[in-house]
Parts: C-alpha cells; sequence; structure tokens
C-alpha cells in the first residue's frame, strides 16, 4: 500500500504554496486529480480548465501523462502499466508553456506527479550576494501574508518585523557562489552527518527523509531546519544562495548558519512551536543581490542590485510535534518595481493636468519629481525648456536655446546643468548629444563607459534615492506629437541598483509619453485660449469692415434708386406701385412677364400676387412687406411659378429673335440649361415705401428683376472655378512631378514636385526661360532623351523614357548606411496640338524610379558578390580536394608495393621450407627455427601495417568525399539519375566491398531478402544506385566498425519492398522527419527527375541491423546531424568526421524516402531507409537484361583469363605469383569484375617485359597474350561498354568500392572451380569476344608531382608497360613527336603548331615551387633524348594530370586533339584518361569537353587503373572501327 497523503508533509507545503498546485495519482489506471490546494481552489478557470474533460486541455494532460514520450522505444521493457507509465513520466520534460501559464512538475513516489501553475518563466540569471535591507521598512503597497487570527499568529509575525528591521548594515550578507560545483548529491554524501544531530542518513526519520526527498525535486530555493537545534538542510536551488558555505552549511545548526540573522530565525521558529502560533508565516523583504562591477567600470567594486524576495516558513508538524520548519523563497522584484512605477506616473499625470500654460507646466514637473517617494528611480533629473533661437548664429545644428527649469540633485551652479545652452554654437560636453536626442523619436542613453556622459561632469551632485552615482543617464525629448519638435528635455538619471533592461526602457518609455501627453493638452489648452481671443478680435473688425461696407451701400443705394426712376421706363425691370391695402394699382409689361400673371383692369390683390409666387415663399414675401411699415426700403429674393403660356416679344427686342421668357437681355456665355426646362424662376424684389405726413404707409414701389439666369451663371462658374482649384491643387500636391513643355525645351508650367526632382528653384516660367532638359539631365542621356521627343512628334503617340538627372537621391539602406545615387526619373511625354492640329507642345509627369532602379543595381551586385562567394568555395574546396587526394595516391601505391613485397616473402617461406635456410644461414636448426619464426612475425606485422595504411587511407578518402558530398548538397548541385538496376545485385555488390573485412574481423556479414519482395515480382527497378549504395556503404561502415569489439558479432541487410510508403507501424525503426531544406530539394528532385508513371511508385526499404553496442535515447536525438556523432567517446574511439549519417539522410530524401534508427544499449542497432522507385518500361528491362548477361561473359573470360594463365605457370609457380603481387594485388575468382582481368594482364606484361630472364611456359604465355592470343576473352572481360548512365554508376561504384586489403584479392581453389564450372556450363559469346580491346603497349604518364609520377610509372612497369613520363603539358606535346603515333608535318604547320603550343603556355596553373624543377626535368630529359637515339616510343594511352605548371592537362589534351583533328597524329584517336584530384562534377565535365576520354578521381589504386586504361581503350577502338 501507498503512503496517505496525511502521512506525506507535502500536503503542508502545498497548503501554504501560493501557487496554484494539485496531485495527480498514475496508479490505477487512468490518472486521476487527488488533491488540489486552496489556491487552485480559488481560481475557478484554471480549476475548470483541469478538471473538464474536453480537447482544451489535452496538450497539459498529455504533458502530465507523459503521453508524448510513450512513443519512444524502451531498452527495457516496464514490468507493469504503472512502473511504465512512471518511467514515461520521468523522462517527460519538467515544464510545460500553456495557457499563458509556466506549469511545474516534480514525480513523488513514482505515482504521484506534483504539478504547479506560475505565472511566469523562473529568471536564469543566478544570485550571487543577498544583502537584507533592514534599515528601510516594507512598502505599505507589498503583499502581506494571509490573514490568520491574531492570537495565533501575533507572536511570529512580530518576531519576523522584529528580525527583518533588528538587523543592521551590512544585515545578512550571503557569501559568493562559486563557479563551479560537484554534483549536489555527492555534496550531500559528503557531510559527516553522524557527527550532526540528525545522525547517519541511513536512520534519519521517515518524516526528515520523505521532506527530504522533495524538496530535491522542488526547483525553488528551499531550505529545511530540523529538530530542537534546527539543523540545515537544503535543496540545490537554495545551494546557490549559500556561495562558499555550501556545503559547509549542511547538518549546521541556523544561528551558526546565518549567525545574527540566523538566531532572529531560531527565536522565530521557537515561537512558532506553541500550538497556537503553528501556522506558515509569510513576509516579504527587499535584499540588495551583489552583482559583477559595473559594465561601465569593470574595475569598480561589485554593484549592488535592488531585489524583492518573498519567504515564508512552515512548520513541519507530526501529531501535536513540531518536528522542523521548511523555508520556501521567490522573487518578487518586477511586480514590485512595476507597481512603484506605476504608482510614480499616475501621480505625475494628475499632478500636471493642473497646469494651464507651458511655463507652469515645466515648474509643476519638476516640482512633482522632486516629491516621488521613494526618489530610487530618480536619482537625478534636469529639466529643460526648448524654445527657438530668435538670432540664431551662422553654422550648423539645430537653432534652439535650451533654458533650464529645474533640477534635483543639482547644486547650484554645477557644470551638467548651466542655465541656458546654444546648440548651434555651444560646445558643451552633453550640446551633442542633446541636439541629437531632440532630432531622435526616442530617448537617447547616455553612459559613462562610452564617454557620453563625461565623468567630470558627476562630481559634486547630490544623489537623490539610494546616495550612489549614476553611471548612465538618458535624455528623454518632450514633444507635444511626433510630428512637433521637441519643447523640452528631461535628463534624468538612471537608478545604479537597477539593470537597464526591458523593464527599465518600457519605464523610461513611459514616462516620456506621459510627459509629451500631458505637454500636449497643456498646449492645446494654451492654443484654444490664444484662438479665443484672435475669435474676438477678429470678429470686432469684422464687424466694423461690415458696418462700414453697409452704410457704402446704403449710399449706394440711395443714389441708385434716384438714376433707377430716371430710366425706369426703358429698362426692362418689373415696377409696380401698391397701396396701403398692399393691393398693386399698377405693374408695367415687365413685371406681368416675369411674374406670369395676366394684365386686367382691376387692381391685383396680394392674393393674386401670391398665387404665382412658389408656396415656400409666401411666409417670406408677406413678411418683407410688413417690414415696410418700419423701413423703407426692403429688397429679396424669392420664387415664382414658371408660366405656361408662351413668352411674348420685348418691344425692344430685334425683329425675328426669340424672346426669352426673361425680360432681360444678359446673354450668359457659358452652356447653361434653358429657362425653359425649369420649373421656377429667381426673381430679385426691391420695394421702398413711402409715408405720408402723419408716418402712415401711403404707397410702396416695388422693382422685380429675374435673376435666373445670372444664378445659374453664378453656380456654374462657382463651379468651374472650384474644379479648376482642386485641379491645381491635386497637380501641386501629386507624387509626381507634371510639366508642360514646347518642342524646343523651354517650360511652360510645371508643379513643385517637377521642380524639387530636378533641383531647380520655383519660378514662374513665363517669366523666366527655364530648359529642363539641357539643364537637369544627364548628358549621357540627352540622345536617348531626345530619341524619344522625335519619336513622339513624329509618331503623335505617348512615349516613355528612363533618364537621370543630375540631382542626387538619398535614402537610408537596412544597416543605417546613406546611399547617394544619381536620381533616376520615369519621364512620360504626351502630345498636345494646337488648334490647327500641330504639336507644339507636350505635357507629361515624371516618376522618382531612383529607388526600384537602386534596388535592382544592388540585386545586381548581390548576385555578382554570391556568383563570387560561390566560386571561391568551390576553389577552396577544389584546392583542399586536390591537396588531400594528390598524397592519397601515392599512400595506397606504397602501402600496396609493401603488402604485395611482403605477401611474396610469406609464400617465399612458406614455398622453399626450412631446409635451405639453416644451410645458407650456417647455424643450428633450432636457431634457424627461431629465426624463421621471427621473420614470418615480422612479415605478418608489416602487412597488417601496410593494410592499417590503406584502412586510414581510404578513411581518409572517404572523409574527403563527404566534405565534396556536402558542398554539393549545401550547393543544390546533387541529382538523382536514375538507371534501371537488380536491386539484389547491387546489395550483393556492397556486401562483397565489406567481405574482406568482415571476414578479418570475424562478423557474420549476411543478407535477408523479405518475401514480400518476390510477392511484387520485382526483377528490375528505376533508381539511382550510386546514390542508393552510397548510403548502404555508409551504414555498413559504422554497423562493422561498432560490431567489431562486441562478443556476438552479426550484421543483417535486409530487403524489402512494398506498393506504400513506410512507416512506423510497419518498421521497427523511428524516421527522421525531413528537414525544411531537403524537403524543398525532394520536391524538386522528384519532379524534375521522376518517370512519367511515377503515380504508381515502389518503395524500396533497406534494413542494416548489427549486433553492436547499441545507443542511448540521448545518443539516438544527436544522430544524422551534420558534424555530429553518437557521443565524445564515438569520435576518441571509433574516429570519424559526422558527415556519414548526415549525408545519408540528405541522399535518402533526395530520392523522397527517409531513414530511421531503433536501438537498445548493449543489444544493437538498426538502421533503416527506403527510397522511391518506379517500375522500368519492357524496353528498359530488355537493356538491363542484355547488360547483365554481357557483364557476367566478361567475367567468365576474366576467369579463363586467370585460369589459362595459372594453368601455365605451374611450373613455376613463383613467376606467375611474382607477377600478381608486383602490382598490389590477386587474381580474382569469378566475381571479380574488371579487377581479375586487369590483375591477369598486368602479370603478362611483366613477363613480357623480363623475357630475358624468364624463359619459363608462364612468360611464353604471357607474351602471347600479350601480343593478341585470347585478346578477345583476355579484354572482352572489362571492357563491356556501359551505357553513359550506368557509366557514371559504375565509376561512381567503383570509387567508393576500393577493397580495404589486397590480400583479399589471392585466387583460391574454390573460385577457379566455380571459373571452371561456369566457363563449361556456358561459351563465350561472340560479341564479347568481338568488343576486345587493342593491347595496351606504351603509357605516357604527364604528372608534375615526383612521387606520384615515380610511383605510377614503377607501378604500371611492374605490369609490364612501357613508360615514359613528362612534366608537363609542353614536355608532353614535345614527347609526343618522339611516338610511333607521331606522323609528322610540313614546317610550315610545324611552326604554327609550336607557336600555338607556346601560346597555350598561359593557360597553364603556374605552381610555385615546381616550375623550376618541372623546367630542370623537362632540359635533362631533352638532353638525354638528343644524346642517345632510340626508337619511337609505343605510345597506346596516355594519363594526363589536370593541375600542372608550365602547362595544364586540358591546355595540352586541346592541343593533341588539334593534332589529331590536322592529320598530324597517326593511328586515330589517342585515348587519354585524365588523372586529377578534382573530383566536382563540374570539373569532370570541362575534362571530358576538353578532349579526356575518361577521368579517374585520385586516390586510386593501380588495378582500378587498369581496369579504366583497358576500358577507355576498347571504347577508343570501338569508335575509331564506327568512324571508319
Amino acid at each position: 500500500m501507498y503512503p496517505s497523503f496525511v502521512d506525506l508533509s507535502i500536503i503542508d507545503l502545498l497548503e501554504a504554496d501560493p501557487r496554484p498546485s494539485f496531485i495527480v495519482a498514475l496508479s490505477p489506471h487512468p490518472p486521476a486529480v487527488v488533491y488540489a490546494n486552496p489556491s487552485l481552489a480559488a481560481d475557478p478557470a484554471l480549476l475548470d480548465l483541469i478538471t473538464t474533460d474536453g480537447d482544451d486541455a489535452a496538450p497539459l494532460w498529455s504533458w502530465i501523462t507523459g503521453a508524448s514520450a510513450s512513443s519512444a522505444p524502451s531498452a527495457v521493457p516496464a514490468p507493469d502499466p504503472a512502473s511504465a507509465s512512471s518511467s514515461v513520466v520521468s523522462r517527460a520534460r519538467a515544464f510545460l508553456s500553456f495557457s499563458n501559464m509556466y506549469w511545474t512538475r516534480s514525480v513523488v513516489h513514482r505515482h504521484m506527479v506534483v504539478i504547479s501553475a506560475n505565472e511566469q518563466a523562473p529568471g536564469s540569471r543566478p544570485l550571487r550576494k543577498l544583502l537584507l535591507d533592514a534599515a528601510e521598512p516594507r512598502p505599505s503597497h507589498m503583499a502581506t501574508p494571509p490573514k490568520r487570527p491574531a492570537s495565533s499568529l501575533s507572536s511570529a509575525a512580530d518576531s519576523v518585523r522584529s528580525l527583518g528591521r533588528a538587523i543592521s548594515d551590512p544585515g545578512w550578507i550571503l557569501p559568493d557562489i562559486a563557479s563551479e560545483h560537484r554534483p549536489f548529491l555527492d555534496d550531500i554524501g559528503s557531510v559527516d552527518w553522524a557527527a550532526t544531530p540528525l545522525g547517519p542518513m541511513s536512520r534519519w526519520p521517515r518524516k526528515l527523509d520523505e521532506t527530504f526527498n522533495q524538496i530535491l525535486v522542488d526547483s525553488r530555493p528551499i531550505a529545511l531546519y530540523w529538530g530542537p537545534s534546527y539543523i540545515t538542510v537544503y535543496n540545490e536551488a537554495f545551494s546557490k544562495l549559500c556561495g562558499a558555505k555550501h556545503p559547509s552549511m549542511l547538518g549546521m545548526p541556523v544561528e551558526n548558519t546565518w549567525a545574527e540573522a540566523g538566531q532572529r530565525l531560531r527565536d522565530m521558529m521557537q515561537g512558532m512551536r506553541s500550538p497556537l502560533h503553528r501556522g506558515p508565516v509569510e513576509d516579504e523583504w527587499r535584499f540588495f543581490v551583489e552583482r559583477d562591477p559595473n559594465p561601465d567600470d569593470h574595475a569598480g567594486p561589485p554593484r549592488l542590485e535592488e531585489t524583492y524576495l518573498k519567504w515564508s516558513l512552515i512548520p513541519i508538524v507530526e501529531g501535536d510535534e513540531v518536528l522542523g520548519f521548511m523555508h520556501p523563497v521567490a522573487e518578487t522584484t518586477s511586480v514590485r518595481l512595476w507597481e512603484r512605477r506605476m504608482k510614480m506616473l499616475v501621480d505625475l499625470g494628475e499632478a500636471l493636468l493642473a497646469a494651464r500654460d507651458v511655463d507652469s507646466y515645466w515648474d509643476l514637473a519638476i516640482r512633482k519629481l522632486a516629491t516621488v517617494e521613494p526618489s530610487y528611480d530618480i536619482p537625478l533629473a534636469i529639466l529643460y525648456a526648448v524654445h527657438d533661437d530668435p538670432d540664431p548664429p551662422p553654422g550648423h545644428g539645430p537653432a534652439k536655446i535650451c533654458r533650464l527649469r529645474g533640477a534635483l540633485g543639482v547644486p547650484d551652479g554645477h557644470p551638467i546643468a548651466p542655465e541656458s545652452i546654444r546648440l548651434r554654437t555651444d560646445a558643451g560636453p552633453l550640446s551633442s548629444s542633446i541636439s541629437a536626442a531632440l532630432e531622435d523619436q526616442h530617448p537617447a542613453r547616455l553612459r559613462v563607459a562610452d564617454g557620453t556622459l563625461p565623468a567630470s561632469l558627476l562630481h559634486g551632485l547630490r544623489w537623490r534615492g539610494f546616495g550612489d552615482p549614476c553611471h548612465a543617464a538618458v535624455i528623454c525629448p518632450i514633444r507635444p506629437t511626433k510630428d512637433e519638435n521637441a519643447m523640452g528635455f528631461l535628463l534624468l538619471g538612471l537608478n545604479p541598483r537597477r539593470p537597464y533592461g526591458n523593464d527599465y526602457r518600457q519605464f523610461i518609455s513611459l514616462l516620456g509619453q506621459k510627459l509629451a501627453t500631458t505637454l500636449a493638452s497643456v498646449v492645446l489648452l494654451e492654443e484654444e485660449a490664444r484662438r479665443g481671443r484672435t475669435a474676438a478680435e477678429q470678429a470686432a473688425f469684422d464687424q466694423a469692415r461690415l458696418e462700414k461696407e453697409l452704410a457704402a451701400q446704403t449710399k449706394e443705394a440711395a443714389e441708385s434708386m434716384q438714376m433707377f426712376k430716371a430710366v425706369a421706363e426703358v429698362v426692362p425691370v418689373g415696377m409696380c406701385f401698391g397701396d396701403h391695402r398692399d393691393n398693386i394699382t399698377y405693374a408695367n409689361d415687365a413685371w406681368y412677364e416675369i411674374t406670369g400673371l395676366a394684365p386686367g383692369p382691376e387692381p391685383i390683390s396680394i392674393k393674386a400676387f401670391l398665387s404665382c409666387v412658389k408656396d415656400e415663399d409666401h411666409d417670406l414675401v408677406c413678411a418683407k412687406y410688413q417690414e415696410l411699415k418700419n423701413t423703407r426700403n426692403v429688397q429679396f429674393e424669392f420664387r415664382v411659378k414658371r408660366p405656361l403660356r408662351p413668352a411674348t416679344p420685348h418691344p425692344h427686342q430685334p425683329n425675328g429673335a426669340e424672346a426669352d421668357a426673361s425680360p432681360t437681355y444678359e446673354r450668359p456665355r457659358l452652356d447653361l440649361v434653358p429657362h425653359q426646362d425649369r420649373s421656377e424662376r429667381h426673381v430679385l424684389a426691391t420695394a421702398r415705401a413711402e409715408y405720408g405726413p402723419d408716418g402712415s404707409l401711403v404707397r410702396v414701389l416695388t422693382c422685380v428683376t429675374d435673376v435666373t439666369t445670372h444664378k445659374l451663371t453664378a453656380e456654374e462658374a462657382m463651379r468651374r472655378a472650384q474644379q479648376a482649384q482642386n485641379l491645381k491643387r491635386m497637380a501641386e500636391y501629386a507624387t509626381v512631378g507634371m510639366y508642360d513643355m514646347d518642342l524646343d525645351g523651354r517650360l511652360l508650367g510645371a508643379n513643385k514636385v517637377f521642380f524639387e526632382m530636378c533641383g531647380l528653384p520655383k519660378v514662374d516660367p513665363a517669366v523666366v526661360d527655364i530648359r529642363p532638359w539641357d539643364m537637369c539631365v544627364r548628358k549621357d542621356d540627352h540622345a536617348l532623351l531626345y530619341e524619344k521627343l522625335a519619336k513622339m512628334v513624329k509618331e503623335d503617340k505617348v512615349q516613355t523614357v528612363e533618364v537621370r538627372l543630375n540631382t542626387t537621391w538619398a535614402a537610408e539602406d537596412g544597416s543605417g548606411d546613406t546611399v547617394v545615387v544619381p536620381r533616376s526619373v520615369q519621364a512620360t511625354m504626351m502630345p498636345v496640338r494646337s488648334s490647327d492640329g500641330t504639336i507644339k507642345s507636350f505635357m507629361g509627369c515624371l516618376s522618382d524610379v531612383s529607388l526600384q532602379r537602386w534596388q535592382l543595381n544592388r540585386e545586381k551586385e548581390r548576385k555578382e558578390e554570391a556568383i563570387e562567394s560561390k566560386r571561391q568555395q568551390e576553389n577552396f574546396i577544389d584546392m583542399t580536394s586536390h591537396e588531400m587526394r594528390n598524397p592519397l595516391s601515392a599512400i595506397l601505391h606504397c602501402a600496396d608495393a609493401i603488402t604485395a613485397t611482403l605477401s611474396r616473402v610469406q609464400e617465399l617461406l612458406g614455398e622453399e621450407g626450412t631446409d635451405a635456410i639453416p644451410a645458407a644461414a650456417g647455424g643450428s636448426a633450432a636457431v634457424d627455427q627461431d629465426w624463421i619464426a621471427e621473420v614470418r612475425e615480422l612479415v605478418e606485422s608489416g602487412i597488417d601495417n601496410a593494410e592499417t595504411i590503406v584502412t586510414c587511407a581510404q578513411h581518409q578518402k572517404r572523409i574527403v568525399d563527404d566534405i565534396l558530398t556536402m558542398s554539393k548538397l549545401d550547393s543544390s548541385l546533387i541529382s538523382i539519375t536514375r538507371v534501371t538496376v537488380d536491386p539484389i545485385k547491387m546489395v550483393k555488390e556492397a556486401l562483397k566491398m565489406f567481405e574482406v573485412e568482415a571476414r578479418r574481423v570475424d562478423i557474420n556479414l549476411s543478407m535477408v531478402v523479405d518475401p514480400c519482395y518476390h510477392e511484387l515480382g520485382i526483377k528490375y527497378l528505376d533508381f539511382d544506385p550510386s546514390r542508393l549504395k552510397q548510403v548502404l556503404i555508409n551504414l555498413l561502415t559504422n554497423a562493422l566498425k561498432f560490431t567489431k569489439t562486441g562478443p556476438t558479432r552479426n550484421v543483417t541487410v535486409a530487403v524489402r519492398a512494398s506498393l506504400t510508403r513506410p512507416t512506423e507501424a510497419s518498421s521497427k525503426v523511428s524516421f527522421i522527419p525531413p528537414s525544411h531544406r531537403s524537403s524543398d530539394q525532394t520536391h524538386h528532385h522528384h519532379h524534375r527527375s521522376a518517370p512519367a508513371n511515377r503515380a504508381s511508385p515502389v518503395y524500396l526499404m533497406f534494413e542494416v541491423e548489427d549486433t553492436g553496442e547499441g545507443l542511448t535515447e540521448e545518443e539516438k536525438n544527436s544522430l544524422f546531424q551534420r558534424f555530429v556523432q553518437a557521443s565524445s567517446r564515438t569520435h576518441v574511439k571509433y574516429g570519424g568526421s559526422g558527415l556519414g549519417l548526415f549525408i545519408s539522410r540528405r541522399l535518402t530524401e533526395l530520392q523522397n524516402g527517409s531513414i530511421g534508427v531503433a536501438s537498445q544499449p548493449g543489444v544493437g542497432s538498426t538502421f533503416a531507409f527506403y527510397i522511391e522507385a518506379y517500375r522500368p518500361t519492357e524496353e528498359a528491362i530488355l537493356e538491363a537484361e542484355a547488360l547483365s548477361r554481357a557483364v557476367e561473359e566478361s567475367e567468365e573470360c576474366a576467369a579463363l583469363s586467370s585460369l589459362r594463365l595459372s594453368s601455365n605457370s605451374s611450373g613455376r609457380r613463383g613467376s606467375v605469383k611474382r607477377l600478381s603481387v608486383s602490382c598490389g594485388c590477386g587474381l580474382h575468382g569469378v566475381g571479380g569484375g574488371g579487377s581479375s582481368s586487369s590483375s591477369s594482364s598486368s602479370s603478362i606484361h611483366l613477363s613480357n617485359g623480363n623475357a630475358s630472364t624468364n624463359n619459363d611456359p608462364a612468360t611464353a604465355a604471357a607474351a602471347r597474350l600479350n601480343n593478341g592470343d585470347n585478346m578477345a576473352e583476355t579484354n572482352g572481360a572489362i571492357n563491356t561498354p556501359f551505357p553513359s548512365a550506368n557509366l557514371a554508376s559504375a565509376s561512381a561504384s567503383a570509387s567508393a568500392s576500393t577493397p580495404s586489403s589486397p590480400t583479399a584479392q589471392l585466387p583460391t581453389r574454390s573460385l577457379m572451380r566455380r571459373a571452371v564450372t561456369s566457363i563449361q556450363m556456358r561459351p563465350v559469346s561472340s560479341s564479347v569476344a568481338a568488343m576486345a580491346a587493342p593491347p595496351i603497349r606504351g603509357v605516357l604518364v604527364v604528372e608534375d608531382n615526383l612521387i606520384n609520377q615515380q610511383i605510377t610509372r614503377r607501378g604500371l612497369l611492374s605490369m609490364g608497360f612501357t613508360v615514359d613520363v613528362a612534366n608537363h603539358g609542353l614536355e608532353c606535346l614535345e614527347k609526343l613527336k618522339r611516338t610511333d603515333r607521331f606522323a609528322g608535318m610540313p614546317e610550315k604547320e610545324e611552326g604554327e603548331v609550336g607557336g600555338a603550343v607556346k601560346g597555350g603556355m598561359g593557360g597553364g596553373n603556374l605552381k610555385k615551387g615546381k616550375i623550376g624543377d618541372a623546367n630542370k626535368r623537362a632540359a635533362a630529359a631533352g638532353a638525354a633524348t638528343s644524346s642517345t637515339p632510340s626508337p619511337p616510343f609505343p605510345l597506346s594511352i596516355i594519363l594526363m594530370d589536370i593541375e600542372m605548371p608550365i602547362q595544364d592537362g586540358l591546355t595540352c589534351t586541346r592541343a593533341i586533339r588539334d593534332l589529331e583533328r590536322r592529320g598530324v597524329i597517326a593511328g586515330g584517336r589517342i585515348p587519354i584518361i585524365a588523372v586529377s584530384a578534382n573530383a566536382r562534377l563540374e570539373q569532370i565535365v570541362e575534362a571530358r569537353d576538353a578532349g579526356c576520354d575518361d577521368v579517374l578521381v585520385k586516390p586510386y589504386r593501380m588495378p582500378e587503373l587498369l581496369d579504366r586504361m583497358r576500358g577507355v581503350m576498347a571504347r577508343v577502338a570501338s569508335l575509331t572501327a564506327c568512324s571508319r
């Protein structure tokens, strides 16, 4: 049974924990919440999130139960579900950020999980020293402990407070933390607990043991004070607060631990032992943490940092006895500082609202800043008001004067705060910083370290707050809005006991915003008052003006009325007279025409008159006539209804003219709507009253005028004026330059932007003659501009041209640098025709395209830089590859020669026996036997050492190949070439490469083909065999490397196939998800190289399983990364570069596959990968089968040749064996491929070369074979032509499959028997015989490296070839003239060729240190040649190095091909194989383009060279035969 929760003191801890916490029981399943503390119960939202079923809390519960880690394979199965669950949980992360909370988890007793919610993640910066600030009481707004009965906590709380206040300065100082610690558990174990009151740990009370285990897994600093002596025990987090006293504090009484503070804590805990005071006590103290010296003063003393810590004391009770106390600590600095600073900003904003003008604002601001308590964040404050300089002196900088408005902490007359600062002329230490800050939108930081805040200015200041001097300050510009200039600034010293972090920056930003917003409100208030005064003055002025105008108009009206009476009869104005009863007694015709009433003998009543007036204007007309009782004249406007009758002609109108409905003779000059189309008229009426002597109204004279036309004209004129004004405003404020210009280039008009773009002052073009094209366009663009202008006139079409102006365009780039370039504009020219139809001018606009032009040029530069960077990187890789591959060839060749020589010695020791040696040595038999044993041991040791050299060289070559592959992968140059291949055969070839190494270390290497492969009927598939084999080789290399030291040594390769993509469910490994870059490249290659039938792919899966050491989870997580191995011991023990698995991963992903691993420590590992392949077409299958048969027949021929050679040399075994091992290889059996035939051919040539001394049958047979007897059988085996794709694959495979041990190639009798059986069962094909290569007689080696030259020459001579060497391309061309292939040439052509050859010297790569030696060797060779006449050299093939001095190999190859085209070379094309350390595909293609028939990349081995030579000879012979 598990212990109950009451017995677990964790309940006491969680009850007092202010964080929402709960406990989850993992057993029995399913997991359930079994406890929630009061803090969680008080938060309904969190409680609902945890207890409600749904998807919202699924990630949280998955993290709690460890479900996310359950899919990972486990090395040891769990015994039961509960333990398995706890194991998974223990491996899960200890923290999670979810639902805006930071959750932590702790596992207790493997079945309980304690979860706590935090508002923010814990800080990562460690404390160095803590200083208890006992001098100042805790602020009132700081959080207080939970309320409890006064009787229970009064004494305990008093003791806590007295402790905080009684400690004297410097108070409770925690020692510095050591930079390095031993593991904490080791520290616990190092304590002599038996010497402490607690006794040995094995005898600790159960309660102490459980509580100590609980705090060990807690991330918070927690200490335990146990027993009556209050012995100190704490967790690892608390140890970081102990510094140098750790671990000596462990087991010490609390009073000895913290000195005076420890005694206070002891008294407090002693008082809490009473049952009345047994509840937990919480408090919050302010500390000063001792940090590293200030960054502005590295040599200064350590700085103190203000810090707030919340702590509590929790009694640990069992029964009715207090066993000890728990002391947890938490930091609350950010909350307390934020509260203090926000209160300051709120108080400052409320105080500044009382300001009514700007002057009072400055006074209120500095006074309020002076009253801020505590003043820790304002140790220094200087406030300036900024004004425009009324008399600015000449010079640069802002024309501003800064006047001091107040300062805090600055004595009078101190140089840091002068009364005024004239920014343009003053050279004060802060003038430049102030000027820059006023131009910027953000506060500027001044520091003593960088000199922006001179240290000399800080002397004599009265520092506020803590009294410490500031090391930095900020200048906060105060501007009402962002677009306005700063009206002042505040120089504020930064709190020396707080770092200037994000919180401080936000506080400074908020302070600046508060000052700016309050100043803006004051400015707006002041501006509003000023506007009110201005409006009142303007109203008085307008009233006076209107009164003056009214008087003038009244006078004018009176005069006009007199004149009107005189001309009333002749002016077409309607006039009428009315009596005092409002009846119209008289009206002229114009009046009737205007009103539309019919004339009659009776007076017209007011009602009849109003009948023609619009209903809406009745009240207006009546009111106006009522005004005549008090006013003599009234004027008003009203509308009359349009009459339906046609208008009658006016007597004064010309004959034949149609009368207008209006009596006016004015004709509008605007295209207006005819009056007949209107339903009303506008009439302007003027009435004048005549009074009797008694003042009563006698008569009213009314004149009416039809103003409809005037009304329409005014409205239309206003509309058009407004439209013209809008168009002008649009043109003026447009973002493009608009212009009007005549054909001579004279400017007729332009907007402001045009003048700004051209850099011209804005003038009136009608007054000043301006020709912008001639003045502002760069002369280089005049021709293009005038060409477009002529084309515009000719074609009468709009033309567009881009030109550069003489002005410049400036902007800042992303790095803050200013870019200045000539301004580029795009000019549009639109022809404008005059009234006669001719083009006299044109108009258009200028669009600034400087930014686009600069960006385009910038992109071009970046492209060129990227190309240059890629070229330099390729050159560096080429140089590195070249310099590393060159010596590797020599190492391999020398190691092969050593192995062959020692193997021959070993054979001689075995053949001759021990009888001859004693006689030769003249010693006793016993001594000779010891001597022979020692010799054999030395020979075997020498062979092992040589094989080790070969292995190391091949390992070095693999690293070079991996680096080159990585370069191709990074440059996206790896291409997938799909060919038709038999997958099973390809795997067998890969396994054959490791047979020798596997036998040497006693590893069982096997292959298993899954039945699902055969069920799909797969024989051939389309995929990239070279890339697949590269991955397989990497995995097999690792498998053998990690298995050869184990007790069980098995490596198995399994092959499977399926029509669906393999998953983790169908495989025993976990596949690695593809990276983003790999996914993009995979998608690109998949669509580029996949065949048309890719809709139904076949997935090939390969599993490499070994019984090696296995991998842990941590080691597996680090696999498949660049330059990363499983662990550090992997490189130390096994070596390697850490690139193999990364390259394998990328290669599988390029083939739309994936790779994964499954491993158990001590059991073994399984690496599996799959690729996407496709079924080939019938034609491709037929070609593949034909090629396979040709290869098999070639192997049979090679085996037959080896068999014949063995039978012919049976009389003298040593001859053939000596020849076999001399080239560093033996005779292959069946399946040896090209290496077999090349080895036998090498032996034959060596016999031919030594015919004078070896007259045995083997020598004669070799001579016959070399002269062409049975050459079809011998050479046909290796020179079977491959298609281009398969040839590339074969070359890559041969390069990667160099055997690790030459002795593995020695023939065995079983192989011989299989070869004879195979040959007897199937006759040699005639097609194979037809493809026989011509014999190789002489080889010209062109190599500048003396070592490689000597080794290659010696290896070829040992194979029986005639060899000549040349040091560079020119020497090769000279020696070509002395071969049997040189047919000669006329003297003229010889001079041309010689000139071409000499001219080709410039194309060579001149290497320092080699030119002089090459020249000497060339001279020596020439002298030897001239002194001793020799027969022509029998040239068959040339081995051409590429990188050589004087003349490189490619230039020499081109010259040879040119000689062939001229007919100077006899016998057709000379086979040339480029032998170089340049391994990139581009370099190989370049060599082929230059005329090389094949490329062999260094390092290589002699069998591979011989195989390649015979293949090239066969192909060149076939091409020559076809051309003939």
